[in-house]
Protein backbone atom coordinates (compact mmCIF):
# COMPACT_ATOMS: atom_id res chain seq x y z
CA UNK A 1 0.00 0.00 0.00
CA UNK A 2 1.42 3.38 -1.00
CA UNK A 3 1.89 6.17 1.55
CA UNK A 4 -0.16 9.34 0.96
CA UNK A 5 1.87 12.26 -0.38
CA UNK A 6 2.47 15.10 2.09
CA UNK A 7 1.26 18.45 0.75
CA UNK A 8 3.02 21.57 2.01
CA UNK A 9 1.48 24.91 1.08
CA UNK A 10 3.30 28.25 0.81
CA UNK A 11 1.54 31.64 0.84
CA UNK A 12 3.91 34.29 -0.62
CA UNK A 13 3.62 37.74 0.93
CA UNK A 14 5.50 39.48 -1.90
CA UNK A 15 5.65 38.74 -5.64
CA UNK A 16 8.52 37.29 -7.65
CA UNK A 17 10.47 35.95 -4.66
CA UNK A 18 12.56 32.75 -4.69
CA UNK A 19 10.47 30.04 -3.03
CA UNK A 20 11.26 26.58 -1.58
CA UNK A 21 11.50 23.66 -3.97
CA UNK A 22 11.85 19.90 -3.66
CA UNK A 23 15.34 18.86 -2.66
CA UNK A 24 17.29 16.76 -5.15
CA UNK A 25 19.48 13.75 -4.53
CA UNK A 26 22.05 15.35 -6.82
CA UNK A 27 24.41 17.58 -4.87
CA UNK A 28 26.79 18.28 -7.76
CA UNK A 29 26.12 18.65 -11.49
CA UNK A 30 28.61 16.03 -12.67
CA UNK A 31 29.01 12.64 -10.98
CA UNK A 32 32.47 11.10 -11.47
CA UNK A 33 32.63 7.66 -13.03
CA UNK A 34 33.76 4.60 -11.12
CA UNK A 35 32.79 2.74 -7.99
CA UNK A 36 32.69 4.42 -4.61
CA UNK A 37 31.29 7.88 -5.42
CA UNK A 38 29.00 9.33 -2.76
CA UNK A 39 26.00 9.21 -5.12
CA UNK A 40 26.13 5.41 -4.90
CA UNK A 41 25.38 5.63 -1.16
CA UNK A 42 21.60 5.63 -0.82
CA UNK A 43 21.59 6.90 2.81
CA UNK A 44 23.65 9.90 1.63
CA UNK A 45 21.49 10.71 -1.39
CA UNK A 46 18.19 10.01 0.40
CA UNK A 47 19.16 12.56 3.07
CA UNK A 48 20.16 15.08 0.40
CA UNK A 49 16.76 14.70 -1.28
CA UNK A 50 14.72 14.96 1.91
CA UNK A 51 12.18 17.76 2.24
CA UNK A 52 12.55 21.14 0.58
CA UNK A 53 15.49 23.38 -0.24
CA UNK A 54 15.09 26.97 0.95
CA UNK A 55 16.69 29.61 -1.27
CA UNK A 56 17.81 33.00 -0.04
CA UNK A 57 15.04 35.47 -0.88
CA UNK A 58 17.51 38.36 -1.18
CA UNK A 59 21.08 39.11 -2.07
CA UNK A 60 22.97 39.74 1.16
CA UNK A 61 26.35 39.38 2.77
CA UNK A 62 28.77 40.21 5.55
CA UNK A 63 32.22 41.61 4.78
CA UNK A 64 34.61 44.51 5.25
CA UNK A 65 33.24 47.87 4.05
CA UNK A 66 35.69 47.87 1.14
CA UNK A 67 34.29 44.57 -0.17
CA UNK A 68 30.62 45.56 -0.31
CA UNK A 69 29.45 44.97 -3.91
CA UNK A 70 28.44 48.02 -5.96
CA UNK A 71 24.73 48.84 -5.79
CA UNK A 72 24.21 47.30 -2.35
CA UNK A 73 23.24 48.98 0.91
CA UNK A 74 25.57 48.41 3.85
CA UNK A 75 24.81 48.70 7.57
CA UNK A 76 26.28 47.60 10.88
CA UNK A 77 24.71 45.37 13.50
CA UNK A 78 23.23 47.42 16.37
CA UNK A 79 25.58 45.94 18.97
CA UNK A 80 28.96 44.24 18.94
CA UNK A 81 32.50 45.06 17.95
CA UNK A 82 32.63 43.38 14.54
CA UNK A 83 34.20 45.82 12.07
CA UNK A 84 32.51 44.07 9.15
CA UNK A 85 29.22 45.33 7.75
CA UNK A 86 26.13 43.62 6.41
CA UNK A 87 24.79 44.47 3.00
CA UNK A 88 21.58 43.86 1.05
CA UNK A 89 20.49 44.69 -2.46
CA UNK A 90 17.14 46.29 -3.24
CA UNK A 91 14.80 44.21 -5.39
CA UNK A 92 11.74 46.17 -6.56
CA UNK A 93 10.22 43.07 -8.21
CA UNK A 94 9.59 41.52 -4.77
CA UNK A 95 8.96 44.86 -3.01
CA UNK A 96 12.23 44.74 -1.08
CA UNK A 97 14.03 48.02 -0.40
CA UNK A 98 16.16 49.47 2.41
CA UNK A 99 16.33 46.04 4.10
CA UNK A 100 12.55 45.67 4.32
CA UNK A 101 9.72 43.95 2.46
CA UNK A 102 6.45 45.80 1.97
CA UNK A 103 3.51 43.43 2.34
CA UNK A 104 0.32 44.37 0.52
CA UNK A 105 -3.14 42.98 1.06
CA UNK A 106 -2.69 42.41 4.80
CA UNK A 107 -5.86 43.72 6.53
CA UNK A 108 -4.16 46.09 8.95
CA UNK A 109 -6.22 49.32 9.03
CA UNK A 110 -4.27 52.52 8.42
CA UNK A 111 -0.83 50.92 8.23
CA UNK A 112 1.38 49.05 5.81
CA UNK A 113 3.02 45.87 7.00
CA UNK A 114 6.79 45.56 6.68
CA UNK A 115 9.17 42.72 7.44
CA UNK A 116 12.95 43.08 7.60
CA UNK A 117 15.24 41.15 5.30
CA UNK A 118 18.02 40.92 7.88
CA UNK A 119 17.49 41.55 11.59
CA UNK A 120 19.43 41.13 14.80
CA UNK A 121 19.25 40.04 18.41
CA UNK A 122 19.73 42.77 21.00
CA UNK A 123 21.53 40.81 23.70
CA UNK A 124 25.26 40.91 24.23
CA UNK A 125 25.43 37.11 24.39
CA UNK A 126 23.79 36.80 20.94
CA UNK A 127 25.78 39.34 18.95
CA UNK A 128 27.30 36.51 16.91
CA UNK A 129 23.85 35.73 15.45
CA UNK A 130 21.53 37.36 12.94
CA UNK A 131 18.23 36.47 11.26
CA UNK A 132 17.26 36.02 7.62
CA UNK A 133 13.51 36.52 7.17
CA UNK A 134 11.51 34.44 4.68
CA UNK A 135 8.64 36.52 3.20
CA UNK A 136 6.01 33.78 3.02
CA UNK A 137 3.81 31.71 5.30
CA UNK A 138 4.26 27.95 5.66
CA UNK A 139 1.25 25.70 6.09
CA UNK A 140 1.55 21.96 6.75
CA UNK A 141 -1.19 19.40 7.50
CA UNK A 142 -2.47 19.03 11.03
CA UNK A 143 0.19 17.92 13.57
CA UNK A 144 3.04 18.14 11.04
CA UNK A 145 5.94 20.34 12.18
CA UNK A 146 8.71 21.81 10.03
CA UNK A 147 12.32 21.37 11.10
CA UNK A 148 14.59 24.03 9.58
CA UNK A 149 18.16 22.77 9.37
CA UNK A 150 21.45 23.50 7.56
CA UNK A 151 21.80 22.18 4.03
CA UNK A 152 22.43 18.44 4.05
CA UNK A 153 25.45 17.24 2.08
CA UNK A 154 25.65 20.50 0.10
CA UNK A 155 28.06 23.41 -0.02
CA UNK A 156 26.92 25.83 2.71
CA UNK A 157 28.84 28.81 1.22
CA UNK A 158 30.02 29.69 4.71
CA UNK A 159 26.53 29.72 6.28
CA UNK A 160 25.99 28.23 9.72
CA UNK A 161 22.21 27.86 10.08
CA UNK A 162 20.91 27.04 13.56
CA UNK A 163 18.20 24.37 13.58
CA UNK A 164 14.67 25.33 14.58
CA UNK A 165 11.33 23.50 14.81
CA UNK A 166 8.14 25.42 13.95
CA UNK A 167 4.52 24.25 14.30
CA UNK A 168 3.67 25.26 10.76
CA UNK A 169 0.19 23.73 10.82
CA UNK A 170 -0.97 26.93 12.60
CA UNK A 171 1.91 29.44 12.84
CA UNK A 172 0.80 32.59 10.99
CA UNK A 173 3.98 34.69 10.78
CA UNK A 174 6.93 34.50 8.38
CA UNK A 175 9.68 32.19 9.59
CA UNK A 176 13.17 33.56 10.06
CA UNK A 177 16.36 31.54 9.87
CA UNK A 178 18.88 32.14 12.64
CA UNK A 179 22.44 32.29 11.32
CA UNK A 180 25.76 32.37 13.16
CA UNK A 181 28.22 34.88 11.73
CA UNK A 182 31.08 33.17 9.86
CA UNK A 183 34.69 34.04 10.59
CA UNK A 184 35.28 35.11 6.99
CA UNK A 185 33.32 37.03 4.39
CA UNK A 186 29.84 35.91 3.39
CA UNK A 187 28.28 36.61 -0.02
CA UNK A 188 24.88 35.15 -1.05
CA UNK A 189 22.80 35.82 -4.14
CA UNK A 190 19.01 35.67 -4.20
CA UNK A 191 18.09 32.09 -5.07
CA UNK A 192 21.18 30.46 -3.54
CA UNK A 193 20.19 27.49 -1.32
CA UNK A 194 20.65 28.38 2.35
CA UNK A 195 18.73 25.77 4.37
CA UNK A 196 16.58 22.64 4.23
CA UNK A 197 13.08 22.02 5.60
CA UNK A 198 12.16 18.57 6.92
CA UNK A 199 8.61 17.60 7.94
CA UNK A 200 8.04 15.67 11.15
CA UNK A 201 4.82 14.30 12.71
CA UNK A 202 4.40 15.97 16.09
CA UNK A 203 3.84 12.67 17.88
CA UNK A 204 7.27 11.49 16.63
CA UNK A 205 9.17 14.18 18.54
CA UNK A 206 9.90 12.09 21.65
CA UNK A 207 9.84 8.37 20.86
CA UNK A 208 9.83 5.68 23.50
CA UNK A 209 13.21 3.95 23.59
CA UNK A 210 13.53 0.26 24.39
CA UNK A 211 16.85 -1.61 24.66
CA UNK A 212 16.55 -5.29 23.79
CA UNK A 213 17.98 -7.77 26.25
CA UNK A 214 20.57 -10.22 24.93
CA UNK A 215 18.14 -13.15 25.29
CA UNK A 216 15.22 -11.37 23.59
CA UNK A 217 13.99 -12.55 20.19
CA UNK A 218 14.77 -9.11 18.70
CA UNK A 219 18.42 -9.37 19.75
CA UNK A 220 18.73 -12.90 18.36
CA UNK A 221 17.04 -11.95 15.07
CA UNK A 222 19.24 -8.84 14.78
CA UNK A 223 22.45 -10.86 15.09
CA UNK A 224 21.19 -13.41 12.56
CA UNK A 225 20.19 -10.59 10.19
CA UNK A 226 23.63 -8.98 10.56
CA UNK A 227 25.36 -12.20 9.50
CA UNK A 228 23.06 -12.55 6.49
CA UNK A 229 23.57 -8.90 5.56
CA UNK A 230 27.35 -9.24 5.65
CA UNK A 231 27.10 -12.12 3.19
CA UNK A 232 24.77 -10.20 0.86
CA UNK A 233 26.95 -7.10 0.92
CA UNK A 234 30.10 -9.11 0.27
CA UNK A 235 28.43 -10.65 -2.80
CA UNK A 236 27.02 -7.33 -4.06
CA UNK A 237 28.22 -3.92 -2.75
CA UNK A 238 24.98 -2.37 -4.08
CA UNK A 239 22.80 -4.72 -2.05
CA UNK A 240 21.30 -1.98 0.14
CA UNK A 241 20.08 -0.03 -2.89
CA UNK A 242 18.43 -3.13 -4.31
CA UNK A 243 16.83 -4.20 -1.05
CA UNK A 244 15.70 -0.77 0.22
CA UNK A 245 11.92 -0.50 0.19
CA UNK A 246 11.89 3.17 -0.77
CA UNK A 247 13.27 4.69 -3.97
CA UNK A 248 13.62 8.09 -2.30
CA UNK A 249 16.97 9.64 -3.07
CA UNK A 250 18.06 7.31 -5.87
CA UNK A 251 20.25 9.10 -8.37
CA UNK A 252 20.69 6.49 -11.08
CA UNK A 253 18.16 3.97 -12.46
CA UNK A 254 18.39 0.40 -11.22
Amino acid sequence: MSTPTLTVRIAPLVPAVSLPQNASARTRPVIPAGYGVQEQCLPFTAASALGLLIPSPIRFGLCSPSNVPPGCRSFSAPIGTDTRVFYVQDNPSCRFAANAYSFEGVPTPGASVQEPGISFFHRDDQQDLFKLHLPYIWRTPDSIDTLFIPLMNRDSRGLHILSGLVETDWYTSPVNLVIRKPDGDLHLNAGDPVAQAIFIPRDARRPTLEIAADHARLARDARKGLAEWDQQHAADPAAYKKLARSRHGRVDPE
